[in-house]
């Protein structure tokens, strides 16, 4: 049995409830931070297609449910995960390979959510993915991943969090692999803790660290191309969005 599969047919009975209350309280938490990380990136059409894929326990489905997104679907392996979104009402989530699912559905999806998912990838994996998900797309469809950053002051500790994580990722390298399956970037932002007043002075406090950091960068980096300022994300975790090309437009870097 490979080991990706051994520890994901017990990903919550051995991993998720050591650090997940797996409620609905919880599910709600997780909703209002979705809503002021990810809200504005969402299409306007409540009818639009939306995957969400590796939904995982299906929090960001619920997240998409309760804004009132009606057209949604989502697939996961974790038969273990899939069971507690059913519990939560996400009855839209199913077992399913991506790599077979994806290219099954070409051309059908308005936005692909892949949250949490391209970190536990191989290199080819990572590249076949993104394939996968730029065939599901519509002309001028987008995708949405976030991931953890190894570029942050701890990087290592993020990306290593988690014993099935393949492979690490920086801004730089997140929009690189974009472009070289199609894509077009649109934006990469760093995810803050703002959920509370705790996280509120964690966050003030936070950006006199960045203001450092970044300087710090500036006297040993210099700023290049390379390191244009919205390529440096110091934030723990960061997100991506991408368009697929609209039909007969060539891809534009950006």
């Amino acid at each position: 049995m490979d080991y990706r599969e051994r520890c994901y047919q017990a990903f919550v009975s051995k991993h998720w409830r050591y650090i997940h209350v797996l409620s609905k309280e919880e599910y709600d938490f997780h909703s209002r931070l979705y809503a002021r990380t990810f809200l504005r990136h969402l299409p306007a059409d409540k009818n639009a297609a939306i995957l969400d894929a590796a939904c995982g326990a299906g929090h960001f489905m619920y997240f998409l449910k309760k804004e009132g997104y009606h057209n949604v679907r989502g697939v996961d392996i974790s038969a273990e995960q899939l069971r507690l979104a059913r519990q939560l009402g996400v009855e839209e989530a199913e077992e399913a390979d991506l790599f077979a699912f994806l290219p099954a559905h070409p051309g059908c999806y308005d936005l692909i959510v892949a949250n949490d998912i391209i970190e536990h990838l191989r290199k080819d994996e990572v590249l076949q993915l993104l394939d996968g998900i730029f065939t599901a797309l519509k002309p001028g469809g987008r995708v949405l991943i976030s991931t953890e950053n190894a570029a942050s002051l701890f990087g290592a500790s993020r990306v290593f969090i988690d014993f099935t994580h393949e492979v690490g990722f920086t801004p730089i390298s997140v929009n690189q692999v974009l472009r070289v399956c199609g894509f077009n970037p649109l934006g990469i932002y760093g995810i803050g803790p703002v959920h509370n007043f705790s996280s509120l002075v964690r966050k003030i406090l936070w950006r006199l660290v960045e203001k450092m950091l970044r300087l710090f960068l500036a006297v040993e980096c210099g700023l290049g191309r390379g390191l244009q300022k919205r390529e440096i994300i110091l934030e723990p975790r960061m997100f991506a969005v991408a368009e697929k090309p609209p039909a007969g437009e060539a891809d534009q870097e950006v």
